[in-house]
């Protein structure tokens, strides 16, 4: 026996309607499929093979019923233009998908509790100063790396194999785990942004917001820039007359994006409005909205690969891995892609600030290394 729903997740994983998967199995009629998926009828043994080879999974995974849909919390969307409803249902069936075999192999290992709170009271910019002492940052310097941060804290931090120009990042509450799904193809600066600004929605949003979308995502994207930057910091930084070049030089100390510091510069009253919107201009004639220069390193979450490195062992052994997840060996490795290497973590351990008050002067003593997760 199989379960309908299996079918019709992974059908909305790959983005497809009913008519367009049918035309892959030409003896199915929509009708037929529409009853499988409802669980109505069971498909013969050729026809759970088809769809297997069509999906990248084994048939024995329509025998597992999957986990609940994600649908605490909106989810928040983080996108950049029109997202469309097929858009919006893949992401979150990637999400679903991989967070169930993640929860397989959390079970196996010692669970980290989840230390973020929600902050429904507090303003964006104090929430990012609470964040940052959690996360074990000072209040001065840039982030050195943020994803590592947040899954040392309990957040869920799940890499899709899924690219999508109307969409970058969501979030979500599952019971009392937060979690945060990052989209491939998406640049370093963008990613770090992408991931304060869900984070901010965990915590500064109720899980069912009632309030107009437009509200709270101008509060996150407030909350995402005051943890990346904030303005005490970056106010020493920032040059006195910045161009899109000394800009491009600040990215890369900050780990964002030269738009976003556009704004900056503007919120500071370095720069007037009309100077705000020619270097917008600029950054625009130069098809910069896409993809910017100045490196920012690419972050990606850790824990899952970590994870199985402890089930499956060094690599790790995917094939063990594929056939306990009941995915093809080709499924695993684009998953697994997403999720960093020991070799992929960044190698600057999170400061450590022990401030000392003397006549309204804050003292930093110098930060000490920790290993590496």
């Amino acid at each position: 026996m199989i379960h309908g729903e299996r079918v019709r997740q992974l059908r909305g994983l790959h983005g497809m309607t009913q008519a367009e998967l049918v035309k892959e199995i030409p003896y199915l009629t929509q009708s037929q499929l529409s009853r499988i998926e409802s669980g109505l009828a069971q498909p013969d043994e050729e026809t759970v093979a088809l769809l297997a080879a069509i999906f990248g999974v084994t048939t024995e995974l329509f025998k597992r019923p999957p986990i609940a849909d994600l649908t605490a919390h909106s989810p928040q969307m983080r996108a950049r233009g029109k997202l469309t409803s097929r858009d919006k249902a893949s992401g979150l069936e990637w999400a679903r998908l991989i967070e169930e075999f993640y929860l397989t192999l959390q079970s196996r290992a010692k669970i980290i509790p989840t230390k973020l709170t929600q902050l429904h009271e507090a303003a964006p910019q104090e929430a990012a100063q609470e964040v940052r002492s959690l996360l074990g940052f000072n209040p001065i310097e840039p982030l050195p790396y943020l994803i590592l941060a947040i899954e040392r804290i309990g957040v869920t931090v799940l890499g899709l194999p899924y690219r999508n120009d109307a969409l970058d990042a969501f979030s979500a509450w599952r019971d009392d785990r937060p979690i945060i799904a990052i989209l491939s193809g998406v640049p370093g600066d963008r990613v770090r942004f992408n991931v304060a600004h869900e984070l901010g929605h965990l915590v500064l949003h109720s899980r069912r917001p009632i309030r107009l979308s437009s509200e709270i995502e101008a509060e996150a994207d407030q909350f995402a820039a005051a943890l990346l930057t904030p303005l005490h910091a970056i106010r020493h930084e920032m040059p006195k007359n910045p161009t899109l070049s000394s800009l491009a030089m600040l990215k890369t100390q900050w780990g964002v994006s030269i738009k976003s510091l556009v704004r900056r510069a503007r919120e500071l009253g370095v720069i007037d409005q009309e100077r705000a919107i020619s270097l917008y201009k600029q950054i625009s004639a130069r098809g910069w909205n896409r993809a910017e220069p100045g490196y920012v390193a690419q972050e990606k979450p850790r824990a899952f690969r970590k994870l199985a490195e402890i089930s499956y062992g060094p690599g790790p052994n995917t094939e063990k891995m594929a056939t306990e997840a009941c995915w093809s060996e080709e499924l695993t490795l684009a998953v697994l892609e997403q999720h960093a290497t020991v070799e992929e973590l960044p190698f600057q351990s999170p400061p450590r600030l022990v401030p000392v008050i003397n006549t309204s002067k804050v003292v930093a003593l110098k930060p000490q290394e920790r290993k590496r997760a």
